[in-house]
């Protein structure tokens, strides 16, 4: 015989649990390119290396876009790292998209997960290049990683650029 204090002990536990699984955002991280494919987070600097084109793009270098949500834990938790991030990188130039609220936002939203080949993608998520960074922990892991390489690919296109249009005009090709 289970006594009502036990049962109550008990009932108070699993609520508490139930809570706690409800209130708790899951952490999820994950990184995927503009074809859709997951890439290892681990890998993800070789692959940069090996394909520069991960981090082109249509937008400028340096141009992130961020979607959060006014109640998401993982996204505040994003801001907060961005709030020490940004000041420490000026190239960066952020969109954010609040998806609370606004029809407009989660219209792009879902014009960003159709170009990058996404049918399910979770808030925070950052797009920069042809990749895509979800979760808190795969945006303050690699963002910094990911705009050195952007940064660096393009000065070094530029250098290139410069270097052959010198050339030409002095006529050695």
């Amino acid at each position: 015989m289970v006594h009502s204090s036990s049962l109550d002990q008990f009932l108070s536990l699993v609520f508490l649990g139930l809570v706690l699984a409800f209130c708790i955002a899951p952490v999820s991280a994950a990184i995927f390119s503009i074809n859709g494919s997951e890439i290892d987070s681990e890998l993800l600097s070789d692959l940069i290396r090996s394909d520069s084109s991960l981090i082109g793009g249509d937008l400028p270098p340096g141009t992130v876009i961020f979607f959060w949500n006014t109640h998401c834990g993982g996204c505040h938790m994003a801001w907060d790292f961005l709030d020490e991030f940004i000041p420490e990188h000026p190239e960066m130039k952020l969109l954010d998209y609040d998806l609370y609220n606004s029809p407009e936002n989660r219209t792009i939203f879902e014009q960003y997960k159709t170009t990058y080949h996404r049918t399910h993608l979770s808030v925070p998520s950052m797009m920069i290049g042809n990749l895509t960074l979800e979760g808190t922990q795969d945006i303050s892991n690699h963002l910094g990683e990911i705009l050195e390489l952007q940064q660096n690919m393009h000065e070094s296109q530029g250098f290139l650029s410069n270097f052959f249009t010198l050339f030409r005009n002095l006529k050695l090709f």
